[in-house]
């Protein structure tokens, strides 16, 4: 990274604690799938293994392609199994630029929960931050393509 480049590309305010149907968003992020216009508010989760879509968002996205491998995950909601694909996901942004990832997520039919970005396919390809935000309500979602530095950015450190 350049003296002049920035750390991140875009940024959006992310919702925290919001509901969708019965289920809590603790941080939910704006972005498309593959071909959509419309966005989804999709639960940001580093701890989960995979990216999520149940097949009805999966067939409306349409550029997903399948990998072919089928892979059973365990979940608070039990085991359920579902196929890997290939597609965009765009994060959106509020201000920069938003960021266009070749992401692998998961697709299981029946998934009765929100979207969910997850580390494997996605997380690991980008780099992005949480900041709770100055201001109430104004928490920032950073994001951006990874460094090629071997260590890291001194202007993120202190002392």
């Amino acid at each position: 990274m350049g003296a002049g480049d920035s750390w991140a590309q875009g940024a959006a305010i992310f919702e925290i604690g919001h509901r969708w149907g019965a289920y809590t968003l603790h941080v939910g992020v704006r972005c498309r799938f593959g071909g959509l216009e419309s966005e989804e508010l999709a639960l940001l989760d580093t701890g989960a293994e995979w990216s999520v879509v149940n097949g009805e968002l999966a067939e409306q996205a349409g550029d997903m392609s399948s990998i072919g491998e089928s892979i059973r995950i365990s979940s608070r909601l039990g085991l359920l199994d579902g196929t890997l694909h290939r597609t965009d996901i765009h994060l959106v942004c509020d201000r920069g630029q938003g960021l266009t990832v070749d992401g692998t997520v998961l697709v299981v039919p029946d998934w009765p929960g929100p979207p969910v970005l997850g580390y494997r396919g996605l997380l690991e390809h980008m780099r992005f931050a949480l900041d709770p935000g100055g201001a109430p309500n104004e928490p920032w979602f950073y994001f951006g393509m990874p460094g090629s530095e071997d260590d890291p950015d001194p202007r993120l450190l202190t002392g």
